[in-house]
């Protein structure tokens, strides 16, 4: 268990020490570096690699504030040079994927050799369709659980999963909550929570694609073996989303991940180290 500090906050890591380029793997929203349990160790054959709990998430510090953007790439621009990681590729699933494209926005200096973005950080790319605050504040905002045990909580996840349930959704459920007198509390707080999906909601993802000269590979996940057409939560489909944010990118590829879900770093991660080995002599030479 290894922890690194910045000014008053400490973050959480993990490295699989490889032989090859510096890569950091970033969770999404509500998640941790546990969800990276079945794909960090297998891309350490060919990168140097390091998993990390963000801002508020897993055990590194809980904060009230800094859960924008700017200061969520802060946190990574920062431990990646305080690790003297040299000109690393940044990989981002659901949200993290958001921090991803943020941070190559403001890559001015070319420190970052690129990025992967493992379905999501495109897929709100439309304001014109964008869904009211109030709408998404409701509809989006966190499930209460904090009446559960941590033993309930695992079997209600194993019976939604069924066939998708595997050992390592257990690793990351039990670093996103902590147990208080016998019941889960999550690690990261509702309040914290809502402030990132705000973010989300609000930020101009276009705008930020196109200050983007970095190379970028799109990694979106589909049910079946066809690209996913069904609307996202802003009215505008997969498959749209990722063609305009490929329009608005000056390098990029996408791979789909067929036959897959939003989880699939856990559920089929040999689908995404394969994405990254095919484009590592290519997009990101």
């Amino acid at each position: 268990m290894s922890f690194i500090k910045l000014d008053n906050y400490s973050f959480h890591y993990h490295h699989y020490n490889g032989d090859g380029p510096d890569l950091v793997l970033l969770h999404g929203l509500a998640s941790n570096l546990n969800i990276w349990n079945l794909v960090a160790p297998v891309l350490s054959q060919n990168f140097n690699v390091y998993t990390l709990d963000q801002r508020g998430h897993g055990l590194s510090s809980k904060p009230d504030i800094g859960y924008d953007f700017d200061s969520i790439s802060n946190d990574l621009t920062s431990i990646c040079s305080k690790l003297n990681l040299h000109s690393p590729l940044i990989v981002g699933h659901s949200w993290g994927a958001n921090v991803v494209i943020h941070t190559l926005a403001d890559n001015k200096d070319n420190y970052f050799r690129g990025g992967v973005l493992v379905d999501g950080g495109v897929l709100n790319i439309s304001k014109t369709n964008r869904s009211p605050w109030s709408e998404i504040e409701t509809r989006l905002a966190p499930p209460v659980l904090t009446h559960l045990t941590l033993n309930q909580l695992l079997q209600r996840v194993r019976e939604n999963r069924k066939e998708d349930w595997n050992k390592a959704f257990e690793a990351v459920l039990t670093n996103s909550f902590e147990v208080v007198n016998g019941l889960i509390k999550p690690r990261l707080s509702r309040e914290n929570h809502m402030k990132i999906l705000y973010e989300i909601w609000n930020e101009n993802i276009s705008l930020s694609l196109e200050s983007i000269n970095s190379p970028v590979l799109i990694l979106p996940v589909s049910s079946d073996n066809s690209e996913s057409v069904s609307p996202n939560m802003h009215g505008v489909s997969k498959k749209d989303a990722v063609n305009m944010a490929m329009s608005k990118l000056s390098k990029s590829e996408v791979i789909w991940l067929k036959n897959s879900i939003h989880d699939v770093p856990i559920q089929n991660p040999k689908l995404i180290v394969d994405a990254i080995l095919q484009s590592k002599d290519t997009l990101f030479t």
